[in-house]
């Protein structure tokens, strides 16, 4: 794809010439981004409904439970649930891994950027054009940032690019952070992390990245930018990067060269997202309008006489200390020759 583009860098033309420079992708990428939102406000919904048919169908005491046995002369209780009972409390544990899933992946999403600006702040210290420049003999440039996103460039960069090449670059990063990019990229990162039994939003968010890196070559070149200069910085950061063409993406080499690529929006991916999501919905209102359940929240669990219990594991958690602590001190111990 490399060569085939360089072949036709000469032949392409700038903004101007009545050629359509549109933004068909860049609100792609927005749509994709409420539709991900909204996909996301349908799986809250789910699991709090869930959550709620557990609270009302589960009745706990801190008695024994309904159901007893007993093993060896101590009784056991156990927990006394309907089909429903049972759908709910999936469902609802379903829900709650799935959103936690979400907001450790967004913390890291955050700490992460947290950090990495940190970082930015030391060794940026002046602008041009706008970008901050790093002090950096690689050629980075990128837009960083979830809640003021600044653009960056390293002095690799400045020394690699010519000054129209450098321009398309800056114009394309600068789209980046007036539409927060980075943001609602960590945003379906997020929502692809929680949504952990449907593969199909990971091909949304892997969607919404191409459609943003196209949208933001549009708007570079609805700023005057020329595409060749775009797929000239593209192709020059590739080529510095090493062997593997870091960052190619047919699809955008294919825009700047003038062949639309097909960028639709995925209307069949989000519709079979969300026909999972209210089915899982219709499924917990329906269970939890028969689901009957109760259990005892004595401790230890299932266990009426948890002192007897908590005696019985003293000896066998100084077992496994002992075992731990052999294991330790023979693996320390030299080999012999």
């Amino acid at each position: 794809m490399i060569s085939i583009a360089r072949s036709h860098l000469a032949g392409t033309s700038g903004a101007g010439g009545g050629e359509r420079v549109g933004s068909s992708a860049a609100t792609g990428a927005r749509r994709m981004f409420g539709a991900m939102l909204a996909l996301g406000l349908l799986a809250a919904l789910s699991a709090g409904v869930a959550l709620v048919r557990v609270v009302e169908s589960w009745r706990l005491g801190s008695g024994s439970a309904s159901r007893t046995i007993s093993i060896a002369g101590q009784r056991l209780s156990y927990p006394a649930a309907n089909a429903g009972a049972v759908v709910v409390v999936v469902l609802a544990a379903l829900g709650l891994a799935m959103s936690a899933a979400t907001m450790v992946r967004l913390a890291r999403e955050l700490l992460r950027d947290r950090r990495f600006r940190e970082r930015l702040h030391k060794s940026a210290r002046r602008q041009i054009h706008g970008a901050w420049i790093l002090e950096d003999e690689r050629p980075l440039a990128f837009c960083a940032g979830l809640l003021r996103p600044r653009v960056y460039v390293s002095t690799g960069a400045l020394e690699l690019l010519d000054e129209p090449a450098l321009t398309a670059v800056l114009a394309h990063e600068r789209h980046h952070a007036r539409n927060r990019d980075p943001l609602r990229l960590a945003c379906g990162r997020a929502f692809a992390a929680g949504m952990l039994l449907l593969p199909t939003v990971r091909r949304l968010v892997q969607r919404q990245h191409a459609l943003t890196e196209i949208g933001a070559d549009d708007a570079a070149r609805a700023e005057g930018v020329e595409r060749a200069a775009l797929a000239s910085a593209m192709l020059n950061f590739s080529e510095a990067a090493g062997s593997e063409p870091v960052g190619v993406d047919p699809q955008r080499i294919d825009n700047l060269l003038g062949q639309a690529p097909e960028w639709g929006f995925p209307l069949l991916l989000c519709l079979l997202t969300g026909v999972v999501l209210v089915a899982t919905l219709a499924l917990a209102v329906l269970a939890g309008r028969v689901a009957s359940g109760s259990a005892t929240l004595a401790p230890p669990f299932l266990s009426s006489q948890p002192c007897v219990v908590v005696l019985a594991l003293v000896p066998a958690g100084a077992l496994a200390l002992a075992a731990v602590r052999v294991r330790d001190r023979r693996a320390r111990m030299p080999v012999k020759a």
